[in-house]
């Protein structure tokens, strides 16, 4: 690997189940079949590989394009992406099902086969786009922090962490200059000054990874689900709508297209690379 650029950093896929049905057959094949292909083609560069389950959908989360499932955590010491890692001597395993289940595609595509990729399964449906399903977001970000807003010095002992993941997307044509100073001179303050937001995080995307169509990428903590009800649908109410505005509430983006969203916990005992022991079913 000595010829290959030494370049960490950290990626977040962000998992829907499109509906209650879908869910048993959706964990299967993550669980069953994906954990461990997935580990097989990348445990030599991937430091971490988790997946944290998504708390139940607040009331409101669908403005944010909630995702229903998980949020997917990679940890790289290379690109994904360099075209050397795209031979692999097994192809992953990647039914246009799964994309179905998640809501990418529409339900007229289950049982219609294998994607058709030449390396990574999972880059190949980032780019297996429908207009009547939604984007799969598969964000790259650096692998520290950019931007500590509010909450520096907070420790595990200081409470348990709501920990709101949301990657936003300003719509084409809007100036990025623009969007930032609207989401750091009118958003952020507003979340600042709410005491039950208690730690404000944020990193520019790596549009250069895979063309993702997210800007940024936030985390907000709460203490429990009320209070970010009462933070992200009451008090963001005094935001003003800007003129690029999708939607007529706030975040005013389209969801699972230009904002797409996570609660999770701060731990998860799925750590795939150092936990996973099979698909070891229950008696």
């Amino acid at each position: 690997m000595a010829d290959f650029k030494f370049e960490p950093m950290r990626s977040l896929i962000y998992v829907d189940c499109a509906c209650e049905d879908y869910r048993p057959s959706l964990q299967r094949w993550l669980y069953k079949t994906h954990i461990p292909e997935s580990i097989s083609q990348f445990e030599p560069y991937v430091t971490k590989y988790a997946f944290y389950p998504s708390y139940r959908m607040p009331e409101g989360g669908e403005s944010y394009g909630y995702a229903r499932l998980q949020l997917t955590e990679h940890h790289w010491l290379v690109s994904d992406l360099d075209p050397r890692l795209g031979i692999k001597a097994l192809q992953e395993t990647f039914p246009l099902d799964v994309l179905v289940w998640q809501g990418n595609l529409p339900a007229s595509a289950l049982g219609k086969g294998q994607i058709e990729t030449e390396g990574d399964a999972g880059n190949a449906a980032r780019q297996t786009n429908d207009a009547e399903g939604n984007p799969f977001i598969f964000a790259f970000l650096p692998m520290w922090w950019e931007k500590d807003i509010k909450g520096k010095g907070r420790t595990i002992e200081d409470g348990p962490n709501y920990r709101f993941n949301m990657s936003i997307g300003f719509p084409e044509g809007v100036d990025k200059a623009e969007g930032e100073k609207w989401l750091f001179e009118e958003v952020i303050p507003v979340l600042e000054k709410a005491p039950e937001c208690t730690r404000i995080l944020a990193s520019q995307v790596k549009k250069d990874i895979n063309g993702c169509v997210m800007d940024w990428t936030l985390e907000l903590w709460f203490g429990c689900e009320s209070e970010w009800r009462k933070v992200m649908v009451e008090d963001v109410k005094s935001i003003r709508k800007p003129e690029w505005a999708m939607t007529d509430t706030f975040p005013y983006l389209k969801p699972r297209h230009n904002v797409i969203s996570c609660a999770v916990g701060d731990y998860t005992p799925f750590n795939n690379l150092t936990n996973y022991r099979g698909y070891i079913t229950m008696r």
